[in-house]
């Protein structure tokens, strides 16, 4: 529900996990209504492209139903952001001049919501990763206030959110930090070349750097994992 007292928006929402109703206060209420994809003028039907009202229809290689006609970007529905859009219409054209096919959808996605401070993600959520992966997913999170940059800069609000597998893949992350879209590349890079958490803290950073925050997480979680192993435990026991 919604309501306007003074110069604020309210808007109440259900949250399911905590099974309360909770108040969010903020000075516009902004509406995303979506985005239909505009084929007018186009004559598909006389080219036998089918569509519908979410978009052209295509497979897996950006490839129509009709087979030398191929389509990229926001009109064919899905995710909608620029840079996929460019990376698709790359590929349709790779796809309809060489031979071969690539797949239309990239294997990791990154994006950003440029607000102030920024929030940026790629793969799953800790919510969504759940379902998939059980009890066997570990979140790891970071608040800025402990990364020195964030602290000279005097933007300690946000936090670096890393989910992960028992076995240290990386399955997606959060980052909101006035970085945060830069800082999301490493991990998108790391989840597309299958680096595991620990690649991410072996990897040097300049110093002080936003980035480093992600190093510092990794890093963090390493030394934990190193004392939680045998061999951790018994130097443990040594040194007590």
């Amino acid at each position: 529900a919604v309501s306007h007292t003074h110069n604020n928006f309210q808007l109440s929402v259900a949250n399911q996990t905590i099974g309360k109703t909770e108040t969010i206060q903020g000075d516009m209420l902004l509406v995303a209504t979506g985005r239909r994809p505009n084929v007018a003028g186009l004559d598909l039907e006389m080219a036998g492209v089918a569509y519908s009202s979410k978009g052209i229809q295509v497979d897996d290689t950006l490839t129509t139903n009709v087979a030398h006609i191929f389509a990229a970007g926001d009109c064919i529905g899905g995710a909608q952001f620029t840079h996929l859009a460019g990376w698709q219409a790359f590929t349709a054209v790779r796809n309809g001049l060489l031979p071969g096919k690539s797949k239309g959808m990239p294997k990791v996605l990154p994006y950003t919501i440029f607000t102030e401070p920024e929030v940026a993600q790629v793969g799953l959520t800790a919510v969504s990763a759940q379902r998939p992966f059980g009890e066997g997913v570990t979140v790891l999170k970071r608040n800025l206030d402990r990364l020195d940059r964030a602290v000279v800069d005097q933007a300690q609000r946000g936090f670096i959110k890393i989910v992960v597998d028992e076995n240290g893949r990386i399955l997606g992350a959060t980052i909101v930090a006035p970085r945060a879209g830069e800082m999301i590349s490493e991990i998108s890079l790391a989840m597309q070349h299958n680096i595991k958490l620990r690649g991410l803290a072996d990897a040097m950073r300049p110093y002080p750097t936003y980035s480093m925050g992600t190093q510092l997480l990794a890093a963090s979680q390493a030394t934990d994992d190193f004392l939680d192993s045998t061999v951790g435990r018994l130097l443990l026991r040594f040194l007590k």
